[in-house]
């Protein structure tokens, strides 16, 4: 029993006495502290958490059963009798175990007759009381005829059925849904039991609606409730087609739409009927019903729509498009006529002015462009070729559509931040559409289309660039979301060199220049077909990055052009131009990820060079940031500054990769690469004084180490495969005892990391096993430290838990015998253990991964790659500490542990 004491104020203390016994007069005392306008915080705190202990108790059940019968003068306000409610709803859901056999026909009888009483409200009272039926009811084996006999006993007396009839209706729209909820604990035999008595009982529930319907049309609530209970069934799947159709309720959600109150359920009944009529085979017929009625509607939208009634219009559209996704497939095979009218609402709704009710459309564009193309299985190849010319016009005035909807309003030079980045992002969406339209339409012809409406609007913008530049941005916006690779004759068409000859030309106004340039790099695999255009697509990407709003597209660009096209630019001459480029924007405002994607781009045409030139290019690309670095670490240069110059020789070490080894002639030519190392390797090594002196500097900057880390990983990486791979062996020795004595005295988890690296690339190299042995030992002596120095060492430090428990993951898979055959092993067990509880999901994720290999392992045995030793001592392990692991696991199970992770 729990017991609450409180003191009420001054003019309460008269009334105030201990809360001793868990009895109806107990809660409706905690009620009154709760409702009492000079109670202090502490005792409402107080009550509200003695109510929520005493909803787990047995005694919950009958107290809040008398509470209902409780007059609403007794109880205050009627909080109690919503306490009361919900308890039972709670109590029946999640404590049905507590009730013997034979008193659930008295529980389901009393909260029967409580249903009853509060049939006229209050509603929230009402529902939970239908729902603790219903939940009852899905419980309860017994009462196999729940919905025939509620129908009988809600229905008679016929002079008392109007009276419960509100009741009636709403314990017949919960008990569909409560089929569903999952948080019952019954078993799945049960629930598919409970979902047959439903289906078993939808004529008859079909049939009572229709009455509702038919005696009670001037009552707009009961309407209402009428509607709602269809659309719970519909969803449900729990009546059958033929009643539905027989029945007037199909018509009255349709005439529910031309009444204000009954609108909002007249759509979602409809919904539901869409989602119900999706299995084509069986409810063609229905589906023929509600086409011509649903068609209808769109004299309905045009009229909201020039009402300024946004709330209709959503809704109406949003009907559109479930019954054009839900029945595409029937209608595309049977009646591709009605499809092509209900694509024509659609239209009108992809034209909507608010962003919001358009992109509701946009699935259903996806979904008949993915048919008319080929990705659906609706239609043969000679069906998909009729439908396509079917369609094309209605894809052709889409574009116009989608072309508006990207345009920035006249306001947009005031938009917040948010506001914004809202915009563009539905912009992308817009693009995804763009796309689709190319799949029915081609590339071509949907470039052609926006080439034209940009001419159109040419001389408008020649005239008064700064108020019309928004109509050309939108058009060439829509161009650069319609390239293909996989269109022939895409790469060959007139228009596109047209398109690209005249973004040059555009005079630079609001956000045109930016989006003609992330344009040109859009374009890039077209231009590495086309490379005498290249000079100027370069000189016009490289002046945007004179200014700060276009140098992130303009670096952007430069990367993707440089990608596409390296073969192209790599020559002597032309990669001399490109370097004198980017030594001149160094001294250009640009942000730290516009540097790097500078940087990557040149990478990319370096890797194209023939091999003696690689590395002098190279150099010339980093020497820069080495004297920047340099200064930075002689003048007293901030972590943010080193980090960013980190960034930027972390992407030249990652990217440059040359394809071939040096060739005979080229040995000839310069002997030095007879045994030349993989340039990146090379530079590494040049860089290795540098990267120390940043250590020495910035060593308690996690930061500036994750970047310096990055430069060693990012160089395996790149030499990991390919004509060089292995390269990075030859620095494993140095790196490894480097990096060590590094996390000794600065234990950074990315030093671990680093070791992780090292050691599934070169695992195969018996050489460095000694290595691996030392380096291993002596970073697993530093995080035992670390975690047991202080109770929330743990917690503290989730980087560092990730990261070992990752690289003892790795060890056990390919060199167990370092950590099975030492005493590391214990440690890092106990450990293990101690860290299942921590939170961080990928630090948890981790240290589960590493007890799952270790158990792998032993099951393994000698089918492994143990040795005797190794699975001795594993063996020997999980005996004496098996219990403590499951311990925690359990408790990690039970709730110490986000229940996302429980799997």
């Amino acid at each position: 029993f729990f017991c609450l004491s409180y003191t009420l104020s001054p003019q309460s203390n008269a009334a105030a006495h201990r809360l001793d016994s868990l009895s109806m007069e107990s809660v409706l005392e905690a009620f009154r502290v709760q409702q009492d306008p000079q109670a202090r915080p502490e005792h409402i705190r107080d009550a509200n958490l003695w109510l929520e202990r005493f909803q787990s108790t047995t005694e919950a059940w009958t107290v809040a059963d008398g509470l209902l019968s409780l007059p609403a003068e007794q109880v205050g306000n009627g909080s109690a009798h919503v306490f009361a409610a919900q308890t039972l709803r709670a109590k029946i859901q999640y404590d049905w175990a507590e009730l013997p056999p034979q008193s659930h026909a008295a529980l389901r009888d009393s909260l029967l007759a409580h249903a009853v009483r509060y049939s006229a409200g209050p509603q929230v009272v009402l529902t939970q009381l239908c729902l603790a039926v219903a939940t009852l009811a899905l419980h309860m084996e017994a009462w196999g005829q729940a919905v025939p006999e509620l129908i009988g006993r809600f229905t008679s007396p016929p002079a008392e059925a109007l009276a419960k009839l509100p009741c009636l209706l709403e314990l017949l729209t919960v008990m569909p849904e409560e089929a569903e909820n999952f948080k019952v604990a019954v078993m799945p035999r049960r629930r598919d039991e409970f979902r047959g008595l439903l289906r078993g009982a939808g004529p008859q529930v079909v049939a009572l609606l229709g009455q509702v319907q038919e005696q009670c049309r001037g009552s707009s609530p009961l309407v209402q409730a009428c509607l709602r209970c269809t659309a719970s069934w519909l969803k449900a799947k729990s009546v059958p087609a033929d009643c539905l159709m027989a029945s007037p309720l199909v018509g009255l959600a349709f005439a529910a739409l031309d009444d204000q109150t009954l609108f909002d359920e007249g759509v979602e009944m409809l919904v539901e009927l869409v989602h119900f009529s999706k299995e084509a085979d069986s409810h063609a017929q229905l589906v023929a019903g509600i086409m011509p009625p649903v068609l209808a509607l769109g004299r309905r939208y045009d009229a909201a729509v020039q009402a300024g009634d946004e709330e209709v219009a959503r809704a109406l559209v949003r009907l559109f498009t479930e019954t054009g996704e839900q029945c595409l497939h029937l209608l595309l095979t049977q009646q591709p006529e009605w499809l092509v009218s209900l694509a024509a609402c659609l239209l009108r709704g992809a034209a909507h002015p608010d962003a919001d009710v358009a992109e509701i459309t946009f699935n259903f564009w996806y979904m008949l462009a993915e048919e008319l193309n080929g990705g659906g299985r609706s239609l043969n190849d000679a069906q998909r070729v009729d439908a396509r010319g079917l369609f094309a016009d209605c894809f052709r005035q889409l574009l116009q559509a989608l072309r508006s909807l990207v345009e920035f309003p006249s306001e947009s030079d005031s938009w917040p931040a948010d506001q914004a980045d809202d915009f563009r992002r539905f912009r992308y969406a817009v693009g995804d559409v763009l796309t689709d339209a190319c799949k029915v339409l081609s590339s071509t012809a949907c470039i052609e289309e926006v080439y034209g409406a940009l001419q159109q609007r040419l001389p408008a913008f020649g005239a008064d660039p700064a108020g019309q530049w928004r109509s050309i941005e939108a058009c060439v916006f829509c161009a650069r979301q319609m390239i293909t690779s996989n269109e022939p004759a895409f790469f060959t068409a007139p228009v596109v060199h047209q398109l690209l000859q005249l973004l040059p030309t555009l005079p630079a106004a609001g956000d045109l220049p930016n989006t003609a340039i992330r344009t040109v790099g859009t374009y890039a695999n077209w231009l590495s077909r086309h490379a005498e255009m290249l000079p100027q697509m370069l000189t016009y990407v490289t002046s945007g990055l004179q200014q700060q709003r276009n140098a992130a597209a303009a670096s952007q660009a430069m990367k993707h052009l440089c990608d596409a096209c390296a073969e192209h630019l790599a020559e002597e001459a032309t990669m001399a131009q490109l370097i004198q480029m980017y030594l001149g924007t160094l001294s250009f405002s640009l942000e730290p990820a516009d540097r790097v994607d500078l940087v990557a781009a040149l990478s990319f045409v370096v890797s194209q060079l023939p091999l003696p030139q690689v590395l002098p290019a190279m150099e010339a690309i980093a020497r820069p940031l080495l004297q920047r670095l340099q200064a930075a670490l002689e003048g007293g240069g901030g972590p943010g500054e080193v980090s960013v110059l980190l960034e930027q020789l972390c992407a030249l070490l990652g990217k440059v990769s040359p394809g071939a080894r040096p060739t005979a002639d080229e040995v000839a030519r310069v002997p030095a690469l007879q045994d030349a190392l993989h340039p990146s390797v090379h530079l590494l090594q040049q860089l290795w004084g540098v990267l120390e002196a940043i250590f020495e500097r910035h060593g308690g900057d996690s930061r500036v180490m994750e970047k310096l880390c990055r430069c060693y990983k990012h160089t395996s990486r790149n030499t990991a495969q390919g004509p060089f791979r292995g390269d990075f062996r030859s620095l494993v020795p140095r790196l490894l005892p480097q990096v060590t004595g590094w996390f000794e005295r600065q234990p950074h988890s990315c030093f671990l990391y680093v070791a992780n690296v090292c050691l599934r690339g070169y695992h195969d190299a018996p050489e460095l096993l000694p290595t691996f042995r030392e380096t291993f030992a002596r970073m697993s002596a530093v995080v035992f430290r670390l975690l047991s120095a202080a109770p929330t060492a743990i917690p503290d430090n989730p980087d560092v838990v990730d990261d070992f428990f990752e690289l003892c993951s790795t060890v056990l898979r390919l060199h167990p015998a370092l950590l099975a055959e030492s005493e590391l092993l214990l440690s890092s067990f106990q450990c293990g253990c101690a860290a299942l509880r921590i939170q961080h999901r990928e630090a948890n994720r981790a240290v589960v991964g590493f007890f799952e290999m270790l158990l792998v392992l032993r099951q393994a045995g000698a089918r492994g790659n143990l040795s005797p030793a190794a699975f001795n001592g594993i063996t020997t392990l999980l005996v004496a500490n098996g219990a403590q692991l499951a311990q925690e696991l359990l408790l990690a199970i039970a709730g110490l542990v986000p229940p996302a992770r429980v799997r």
